[in-house]
């Protein structure tokens, strides 16, 4: 009787198609995945995880947003409350550097508005013994609120009450300096500050020479000029020339102004020996 073929299953499952492989060869990892019709049930399982990375994603790109928003909330608020309320030391101004050199110093700061105190500082200083020859630079600041700074020639002008012609300030620069010259008889007060035009500046101060003395006469402080006086007279010193105008025969009192040809520097004295002096140091200074 004729043997029976064995049946073979009619459906092929993973497992079949597993046993028949293993039976016959030593499978390699390729030819193992490529058996696998359906994916593993382990596969199924993990297939959530591609929608979980996505959204984590998401939440950590919201939080970034948010902290970043917030930060910078942060830096808005903080740079208006540093605008609001500035710093008083941080909107004052030094004052601009000595246009020559000076054996002393002092600083006035006074209100903007308080004349009475500017008069009373500038005559305490007035009134201060010095060594003969000495020169001492004054720094004058002003205080307007919160902010402190140099007086400018415009500033200094306007707390004397002097009325200069305009076109004189015009020219001249505002960054002033202030100096007293201890001479034999007494303090005398002085200013220099650079001009933009140098001939102009002469001329200027050439007009102005009829009221000049009437203009100027509290830079005097406690001095004052002889009966007798003569008119604005040209002087010399070391090839600089100056404008001389004296009120005394025994005190170095009287009006002077030059203009240094080297940094173009425009001096005002109320005496012969601060003008000569003050000459000297700008020589030194080039």
């Amino acid at each position: 009787m004729a043997q029976v073929p064995a049946r073979k299953p009619a459906i092929r499952t993973m497992r079949s198609d597993a046993e028949a492989l293993f039976k016959t060869t030593k499978p390699s990892l390729i030819q193992m995945i490529g058996t696998q019709q359906i994916a593993p049930p382990s596969a199924r399982l993990a297939a959530p995880s591609k929608v979980k990375i996505p959204m984590m994603l998401i939440g950590v790109l919201i939080l970034a947003v948010i902290g970043g928003g917030a930060y910078y909330l942060l830096q808005t608020l903080t740079s208006s409350t540093n605008t609001a309320t500035p710093n008083p030391r941080a909107a004052s101004r030094p004052a601009a550097p000595a246009l020559f050199a000076t054996e002393a110093s002092r600083t006035i700061t006074v209100k903007k508005q308080d004349r009475a105190e500017f008069l009373r500082l500038m005559s305490d200083t007035w009134r201060e013994t010095e060594r003969e020859g000495t020169v001492k630079r004054l720094t004058i600041m002003l205080s307007d609120g919160p902010q402190e700074y140099p007086a400018t020639l415009a500033d200094f002008f306007e707390m004397w009450r002097i009325t200069p012609p305009s076109s004189l300030t015009e020219r001249l620069n505002q960054n002033l300096m202030v100096f007293l010259y201890a001479g034999k008889t007494g303090n005398r007060l002085g200013f220099a500050v650079q001009t933009r035009e140098p001939e102009r500046t002469f001329a200027d101060m050439l007009s102005w020479e009829p009221a000049l003395l009437a203009s100027i006469s509290q830079l005097f402080f406690e001095e004052r000029p002889d009966a007798v006086v003569i008119p604005f007279e040209d002087r010399t010193y070391r090839n600089i020339d100056w404008r001389y105008l004296k009120l005394s025969q025994e005190r170095d009192l009287g009006v002077g102004y030059a203009v240094f040809p080297v940094g173009n520097i425009f001096v005002f004295t109320v005496g012969k020996e601060g003008m000569e002096t003050v000459i000297n140091r700008l020589f030194d200074a080039r």
